[in-house]
């Protein structure tokens, strides 16, 4: 351990320590060093080449340039060495080595794909041919007839039982609760699973993609495919059973209304598992509910802050389904304004029931929240609102990994391809989290997939990092190399 004064005598603790790294070949050293950066306050590391190992226990490197062929070509290089350094050091590459063995290689080359280029499968070996991953995954075929074939083989029950049961334990714990929701993934494929089904108040072929993430760390858990006419309300039971083959039995899951049924939430109480769901509008007890507690809601004593905005919520204990349960009935006065203004427009140019219209607009700006246990009132909604981590995943899932439209027309390739969109949903929140709200993973991804390497007879040299690069490399304490071996 050295100490040094840098920045106007801002104390620095700095250590060096050598790392080597082996490609083809050849290693090659690499001087560390590792300081805390007083600007930004967090430890950073950036590094020096030392050159190829000469002999490892007496540190004697060359840096001695050998001539160069001619140069033979040149290929995108940062965006798929970054990823897949990162998803090394993460232990997704040993979990996907110690669950797929030599077919580990694939799968990640195609994880790399669908991460640094999220288009159809049938563009995966132009991309492959025109980046490092030629070097990276030697001798993978990624032609379209090859990946079909490769995703129809992971697709098999049993290959994905295996992953979620070494996954699972490894990545997640899930004792602080589970967040349990399901989308729509509408396609023209023909499969007996694609069905008729809503979907955003529509109805179209549809295949349901239900998801299951970790409360605490927002990683997705498990996933399951139904088909499209399988309501939410259906499959909760069976998820909670088929999470407890995984060995995960959560305390606590935070649904939306779509699971809310009596058996369900009978099946919750049988299992001692708390909840936090909405209220379905169309329960005798929320209709109840509204016509009892919104009249005196907007007062005083019930105001609670949320973030910068103002709710009025109000808990009441009821019995649902013959158990003690706590009904939480929040009121937005802002999205009251926008829903009243909104129907009042539209219910005075039509001849309607007055009654039917007071009991609307008694409830415009109204959500009723039922819990299993108590929660203080400032808790209640920021505790609800876990459930837009979903709405996250699923928006990375579909907006960023382009997981729709779906083209497989065989069920166990449709298997495969989803089991490989969840480890890249498992990398990409992973990533997420690494970099912070200051970029995106499209940008970061992009920027660097600017850095490029030429390639010679027997050597691969990379270009300079320029100054972006080198701040998301030592973000990601990913180290970038000068050259490596063929």
């Amino acid at each position: 351990m050295t100490e040094n004064y840098i920045n106007n005598n801002a104390y620095i603790g700095i250590m060096t320590f050598i790392r080597y790294k082996k490609f083809g070949r050849k290693e090659y050293a690499y001087e560390v060093i590792a300081y805390w950066d007083p600007v930004q306050k967090k430890p950073r590391q950036k590094s020096r080449y030392l050159g190829v190992v000469i002999d490892k226990e007496k540190k004697i490197f060359s840096r001695m340039e050998k001539r160069q062929s001619a140069e033979k070509l040149i290929l995108d290089f940062g965006d798929v060495y970054l990823l897949y350094e990162f998803m090394k050091c993460k232990g997704v590459v040993s979990l996907l080595e110690g669950v797929f063995g030599d077919r580990a290689r694939y799968l990640i080359a195609l994880l790399c794909y669908r991460l640094c280029h999220a288009s159809a499968m049938d563009y995966a070996k132009v991309w492959y041919d025109g980046s490092f991953s030629r070097f990276l995954f030697k001798d993978v075929n990624l032609s379209s007839q090859r990946v079909s074939d490769f995703l129809r083989d992971i697709g098999d029950e049993s290959v994905q039982r295996d992953f979620f049961k070494q996954y699972i334990p490894s990545f997640t714990d899930a004792k602080d609760g589970v967040i349990i929701d399901s989308t729509a993934l509408p396609n023209q494929i023909h499969i007996p699973f694609n069905m008729w089904g809503y979907s955003d108040s529509d109805i179209e072929k549809q295949i349901r993609f239900l998801f299951v993430v970790d409360r605490k760390s927002s990683l997705p858990l498990f996933f399951r495919y139904l088909p499209g006419n399988i309501v939410d309300v259906s499959s909760l039971g069976f998820t909670v059973e088929e999470l407890k083959k995984f060995g995960v039995k959560s305390s606590f899951v935070l649904v939306d209304s779509g699971f809310f049924s009596e058996d369900n939430i009978k099946g919750l109480n049988t299992e001692k598992i708390d909840f936090l769901t909405r209220l379905p509008s169309s329960r005798v007890v929320y209709k109840k509910l509204v016509r009892e507690e919104v009249g005196m809601l907007e007062s005083f004593k019930n105001a609670v802050r949320c973030g910068e905005r103002v709710l009025f919520i109000k808990q009441k204990k009821i019995s649902l389904f013959g158990k003690d349960a706590y009904a939480h009935i929040v009121l937005d006065p802002e999205r009251k304004g926008r829903e009243t203004k909104k129907f009042l427009l539209e219910a005075l140019d039509q001849e309607t029931d007055e009654g039917d219209i007071e009991f609307k607009l008694m409830k415009k700006g109204v959500m009723i929240l039922v819990s299993s246990f108590k929660l203080k009132k400032e808790e209640v909604v920021p505790f609800y609102y876990l459930r837009q981590t979903v709405e996250r995943l699923f928006g990375f899932s579909k907006d960023d990994l382009k997981i729709i439209p779906l083209r497989s027309h065989k069920e166990e390739t449709l298997r495969g391809f989803l089991l490989l969109m969840f480890i890249a949903l498992v990398v990409f929140v992973q990533l997420k989290k690494a970099i912070g709200e200051k970029h995106t993973v499209e940008g970061v991804l992009l920027t660097m997939r600017n850095l490029k390497c030429k390639v010679y007879d027997d050597e691969i040299l990379i270009q300079e990092l320029a100054k972006q690069q080198k701040d998301i490399t030592e973000e990601l304490k990913v180290i970038m190399p000068k050259k490596l071996g063929i």
